[in-house]
């Protein structure tokens, strides 16, 4: 499993490390390299072309098409209106290919989860002072002048002691260094500031693993899914070491076949439904419970817009699934048949087990459900690893 080096301060600068599993050829590698440089220097423009050629020289290579994807999503972020969905909609584009090619890109895996989520973990934002320096050191690290980098990003952490970033960033100069003992101290360093820094304990893993510290290098992974569990990255790390001891995960690759979508100009409701509930489908138990989600959705936010009452997302959430699988039992118990589809049979055995919540925190996760999940871990210190053990489940 590689590595991925994300820059937590995109908003304000870009700068990407990654490796992807499908790595670039001799004659795309160079062009790749190029690209990173220029955008560790913000021009993106240049870097798109770089990674264009890198995409056209090594077509099987998903390396490319992830950063052409990166780079797009952040200039959106600095686009209005229209534009701003554009680019998104192209870097979306660039990003699902990537994944075609090879499914576990971690860049392109970081890429696909803020664009559909919009927010990471709140961590300590540095002063742009602190990411001028650090941006200085990106330009070093990826002209893979290391020593000469890590003296920038040791002078940034001094500047701001609170930024845990730039403690991943000095540790990732030791692991290219293949110094895995000071790579490990960083690292730690970075998750011990910033437990929610959900890469600082993943890349603390990849330098256990190094060492041969599996147990301690599974840990850091769980506590790497306890910051922010939509980071796929640090699943596929932890299925990895699974399987290694032959307990593998398996995936739930939900897929919503129906959904509350607001009309922004009369403020109402509607339900969205997949093709396929329209065809065969239609009456089939199936179709039941996925409208029974929307309906229960529709109705939550349509009354807390009406009362001008603010969303409770991850509340909404678990009320719209507790409704739908109470009509799956009722259906079944009716004589309409057990739901079909793999991941309703999935969450429906999970409520059986009084897991639904933790299912949907786990294997669900959205930002915004941030203060329920914080609640959740504090009742379930253990919660993560009790999950994963009985039900081999992940995202």
């Amino acid at each position: 499993m590689k590595k991925i080096r994300v820059l937590t301060m995109v908003l304000a600068l870009a700068g990407a490390h990654a490796y992807a599993t499908v790595l670039p050829n001799e004659a795309a590698q160079p062009l790749v390299q190029e690209g990173e440089v220029l955008t560790a220097q913000g021009k993106f423009q240049e870097a798109l072309n770089k990674f264009s050629a890198a995409a056209k020289a090594d077509p099987a290579a998903s390396m490319p098409l992830s950063h052409i994807a990166h780079v797009l999503m952040v200039a959106s972020l600095n686009a209005d209106g229209a534009n701003a969905a554009k680019l998104r909609q192209q870097s979306e584009g660039a990003v699902r290919q990537a994944l075609k090619l090879d499914s576990s890109d971690p860049l392109a895996q970081e890429v696909l989860r803020r664009l559909e989520d919009g927010k990471s973990a709140p961590l300590h934002e540095p002063s742009m002072d602190v990411l001028k320096v650090v941006q200085e050191g990106e330009v070093l690290y990826h002209g893979r002048k290391l020593d000469e980098a890590r003296v920038k990003y040791e002078q940034a952490a001094k500047m701001d002691p609170r930024y845990s970033s730039v403690l991943v960033f000095i540790g990732d100069t030791y692991y290219v260094q293949e110094n895995m003992p000071e790579a490990e101290a960083w690292f730690r360093k970075a998750a011990e500031l910033e437990p929610l820094n959900g890469q600082a304990w993943r890349f603390l893993s990849d330098a256990l693993a190094k060492q041969g510290k599996r147990t301690a290098a599974e840990a850091a992974l769980l506590s790497g899914i306890a910051a922010q569990p939509s980071q796929r990255p640090t699943w596929d790390k932890l299925a990895s070491l699974r399987s290694a001891q032959g307990y593998p995960l398996t995936a739930l690759q939900m897929k919503r076949k129906a959904s509350a979508v607001m009309d922004p100009a009369t403020g109402k409701f509607t339900i969205n439904l997949d093709p396929a509930l329209r065809g065969p489908e239609q009456k089939s138990s199936d179709s039941g419970v996925w409208l029974m989600l929307a309906a229960t959705e529709s109705g939550l936010r349509g009354r807390n817009r009406a009362d001008k009452v603010a969303d409770r997302p991850f509340a909404i959430e678990l009320a719209s699934w507790e409704g739908a699988m109470k009509v799956a039992d009722e259906l079944a118990a009716n004589g309409n048949g057990e739901v079909t589809d793999p991941n309703l049979k999935t969450m429906h055995m999970l409520a059986k087990a009084g897991q639904l919540e933790t299912a949907l925190m786990l294997l669900q996760y959205k930002e915004s459900w941030r203060p329920e999940f914080e609640a959740w871990k504090r009742e379930h210190p253990d919660g993560i690893r009790k999950f994963v053990d009985a039900y081999g489940l992940r995202p």
